[in-house]
């Protein structure tokens, strides 16, 4: 049986970056759930297979490097740098065509080879900056 950083790893490859959204209950629970801010994960797996299809119709090359994995049993921490190019919408955005690099800090809880419950933090404002959403003034 691989280990819960093997399947973390594996998710996060096979699920996000490939968008194999066939094989989702390979690596998440029945009862899977989500808290993330800004982001609607739905419910269980049709939900995390929704979310997965719909990152898709924005960044159609979306993809995950996995900068940090700090592993402590149960739960699996990771830092992930997001890629992509904005060709078509994301939420209510328009494509804008620009290409995209931002950060998310994500914390997964397992059992018995299975993620049932992930939550995190995405850098939404890097990303709405990139896409030209927001403008920071610049500092004094």
């Amino acid at each position: 049986m691989p280990t819960n950083e093997e399947i973390v790893r594996e998710a996060c490859h096979v699920i996000w970056t490939e968008g194999q959204t066939d094989k989702v209950a390979d690596y998440y629970a029945e009862d899977f759930q989500a808290d993330y801010p800004m982001t609607n994960w739905g419910e269980g797996l049709e939900g995390v297979r929704n979310l997965a299809k719909e990152v898709r119709i924005g960044l159609p090359d979306y993809r995950e490097e996995i900068k940090l994995l700090l592993d402590s049993g149960d739960y699996i921490i990771v830092e992930l740098l997001i890629h992509g190019t904005h060709t078509g919408p994301l939420g209510n955005m328009p494509p804008t065509g620009k290409a995209v690099s931002f950060r998310d800090v994500t914390i997964l809880k397992l059992r018995n080879g299975k993620i049932i419950e992930q939550r995190g933090l995405s850098d939404h404002l890097s990303l709405f900056q990139q896409l030209g959403v927001t403008a920071i003034p610049p500092a004094s």
